[in-house]
């Protein structure tokens, strides 16, 4: 769809609304909306419920995009992408696909190009709390220690806030349930192959959790602006098992920001031969405009770099936003 388009000039008299608009190029412009129309394969995903016996959250709503079941042959083995939503994702049920970075895998274009895809796309047990904030996210830490498992040089003079210094180290209280969904659907659907799991912002909090929990269980991850900082030990844990990583983090997003959570480890992440990196100076959409989305009242366009994931990394005239994937996120799925 075509989005709104502000140029920089504009952009500079909201500096509030575009806190980046220095940094723009004189001739560069800003892009409001994808050039994909949301929910339009919704429809193509089952309602389901998993029964976690969890009485910290309950039971998982689940959304489910079937290949076999929508014309795909049963004698062949189809990826499974697991995918988490952003905080507040499940406050709108089943946009929460979409906004998981998951929804234009299910269509007919992205199935043909992956080969097909088995998607499941768990909702996290949200809430508003007291004041008006999201509450029981995938970043709700099981009670313990901050930092388990960093090294002291790691976590010295760390400038996190209180509350992002209790999240590193410590597990997801999904993390148990969402591994035994991953398990349940692929013994119950033989057709299942290697398994992926995705996230976007909180999601990729429990994305890595899942990964380092579970090393061995899923073959990949893709993660997109993740609100998590591995430490080394559990990156060495990664690379041991062979876990292949590719990691989306625009370097001016204003919600988690790249300088916390991505510079401190991107030594580590270069040198790991199955970990590959997409970190734009801008996010861009598809019609090459500089990513905005202001659509909760402040800015975080730059963050949502899981819209440019769903637009398989390419420019609306066929260049791939990323040269060393000229056959964008649906190439690298078919490939692993």
């Amino acid at each position: 769809m075509a989005g709104k388009h502000l140029s920089k000039k504009e952009c500079l008299l909201q500096p509030e609304l575009y806190p980046w608009a220095d940094r723009m190029a004189e001739n560069d412009f800003v892009s409001q909306e994808p050039s994909y129309r949301s929910g339009g394969y919704l429809d193509l995903f089952s309602d389901e419920v998993w029964p976690s016996g969890e009485e910290t959250f309950g039971d998982i709503r689940y959304f489910v995009y079937d290949p076999v079941a929508h014309g795909m042959p049963a004698d062949r083995k189809y990826p499974l992408l697991f995918a988490l939503h952003g905080s507040g994702g499940s406050l709108v049920g089943k946009t929460a696909v979409n906004w998981a970075g998951a929804e234009l895998f299910a269509s007919p274009e992205y199935q043909e190009k992956t080969g097909g895809v088995y998607i499941v796309a768990p909702l996290a047990n949200e809430c508003r709390n007291s004041e008006g904030r999201t509450a029981r996210s995938w970043m709700t830490p099981v009670p313990g220690k901050p930092f388990n498992g960093y090294e002291k040089n790691e976590i010295a003079g760390c400038p996190y806030p209180d509350d992002i210094k209790l999240l590193c180290g410590n597990d997801s209280v999904y993390t148990a349930a969402l591994t035994a969904l991953v398990k349940a659907e692929a013994a119950a659907h033989p057709y299942i192959g290697k398994k992926i799991v995705a996230g976007a912002s909180a999601g990729g909090y429990g994305a890595w959790r899942l990964l380092i929990s579970n090393p061995g269980l899923f073959d990949a991850g893709l993660i997109m602006a993740g609100a998590y900082m591995p430490s080394r030990r559990e990156l060495e844990t990664l690379r041991q098992a062979g876990t292949r990583i590719w990691i989306c983090h625009g370097k001016l997003d204003e919600l988690c920001d790249y300088p916390l959570l991505i510079e401190p480890i991107l030594p580590q992440l270069r040198n790991m031969p199955d970990v590959e990196l997409y970190l734009p100076d801008f996010v861009r959409r598809a019609d090459g405009g500089i990513a905005s989305n202001i659509g909760s009242g402040f800015q975080m366009g730059q963050h949502c770099i899981n819209d440019i994931i769903q637009e398989n990394l390419f420019f609306l005239d066929g260049r791939p936003m990323d040269p060393r994937h000229p056959g964008g996120v649906t190439a690298w799925i078919a490939g692993l």
